[in-house]
């Protein structure tokens, strides 16, 4: 399966005029072909999203493991070109597309400077 190209727009703990913050800011930009799934991670950081274009479906357990084999315990969400969310914080969850077209969209984290924005199982799940 594919993987999806992300690129650092942002990070940074002081404002454009170069005064420091209390939090650090991070801005992701993914690219994901259609196929293309992230890694099973949780993130440690409070977060929102927005989709530029294409179809993200993501996929939740409240599994302290990351095992999504309990049906019981999976949550799913798909969102559209135009639709913004807030991420989970503390989840394992992870981002696919399932649709016909590329997909493309940013996140935005912030939090203590120095946290990373995820944390992977290193594994993929099909």
């Amino acid at each position: 399966m594919l993987d999806p190209v992300v690129h650092e727009i942002l990070r940074s703990s002081r404002s454009w005029d170069g005064a420091a913050l209390k939090t650090e800011f991070r801005v992701l930009h993914f690219k994901m072909a259609p196929g293309a799934m992230t890694s099973i991670h949780m993130r440690p950081l409070n977060g929102a999203g927005y989709v530029i274009k294409g179809e993200l479906t993501m996929v939740a357990t409240d599994d302290p493991h990351g095992n999504f084999k309990d049906s019981g315990r999976v949550k799913e969400i798909k969102l559209q070109t135009g639709e913004g969310w807030t991420e989970t914080v503390n989840t394992w969850h992870y981002g696919i597309n399932l649709g016909k077209d590329e997909l493309e969209f940013v996140l935005i984290f912030t939090g203590e400077e120095g946290t990373p924005p995820t944390l992977s199982l290193n594994t993929k799940y099909a």
